[in-house]
């Protein structure tokens, strides 16, 4: 009895080794050009093709391909190459935005596009002299903490009243990957209003703003729909204001000037009933 709860045991054992073998992981170093297409020297993505020699190559340059391999110019029949798909598979780099919080290994051949997606893809500072770049929360802690910018929360409805002086203003979201960016600068004409939705992957604009401001003892009265610009701001703030206001119809008032804003996505525009 005790024999077979001996070999019962070591059983048990060398299962659960032949289990950790097949978890382990090798760190390896390798040429490029082995993940790379020697024709299009683009990254290696299944489906692969190899000769009669072994030389592998992607899919888009086999379609565009005779019976010759353009490698070792031998004429031959392109066969799927199973074995070269499961290392393109296997092999994983670091981000290139390690050295800013992302630790994901990512597939070599899809790099580009979690790059596109990445996001602790770094945005920079446009401060004057200080050429500081980091993920968009840590970029936001850093406009706060480090440049003393006023910020204000965005309520769900998208609309906030807010006192603005020349200079940066951050607008915060609450569970987001980006932040609203206001800049006021005193121009000869009045006051200059833009606003920048901070993001490391510039895209489309997918928001539109209703500026407004409402001035009881000047009687005047500025307001202006726009689309929000997406900005890493690395070529600094955009250069095209939104909404100027003169500066003969602004109140002498020393705490800045009221503005109410209203920033919505787009979609959740187009998804609302018209007026009555």
């Amino acid at each position: 009895m005790e024999g077979r709860n001996a070999n019962t045991k070591r059983k048990k054992v060398e299962a659960e080794r032949e289990g950790e073998s097949s978890t382990k992981k090798l760190k390896v170093t390798m040429g490029v050009e082995t993940l790379d297409c020697p024709i299009c020297y683009e990254p290696l993505r299944p489906p692969l093709f190899q000769c009669s020699v072994g030389h592998c190559i992607c899919s888009s340059c086999r379609g565009k391909l005779d019976k010759k391999c353009p490698v070792c110019s031998i004429k031959t029949s392109f066969k799927r190459c199973f074995a070269m798909e499961h290392v393109v598979q296997e092999a994983k780099v670091a981000c290139s935005n390690e050295k800013y919080g992302c630790a994901e290994g990512v597939i070599y051949y899809q790099k580009e596009e979690h790059k596109k997606a990445c996001l602790n893809a770094p945005c920079s500072c446009v401060e004057s002299g200080c050429g500081f770049a980091g993920p968009t929360k840590v970029l936001l802690d850093h406009f706060i903490i480090q440049h003393k910018c006023m910020s204000t929360i965005l309520p769900d409805s998208g609309t906030v009243s807010l006192r603005l002086q020349p200079g940066l203003h951050v607008l915060r979201c609450t569970e987001t990957s980006y932040f609203f960016l206001l800049n006021m600068s005193s121009e000869p004409l009045g006051y200059a209003i833009s606003v920048t939705c901070v993001q490391p992957n510039v895209t489309e604009p997918k928001f539109k703003c209703n500026m407004e401001y409402d001035c009881i003892m000047t009687g005047c009265r500025e307001s202006i729909n726009c689309h929000v610009r997406s900005s890493s701001l690395s070529d600094g703030l955009p250069i095209v204001y939104d909404l100027i206001i003169p500066k003969g119809k602004i109140s002498d008032d020393p705490n800045g000037i009221m503005l109410e804003a209203t920033i919505l996505s787009r979609s959740c525009l187009r998804g609302k009933a018209p007026a009555n």
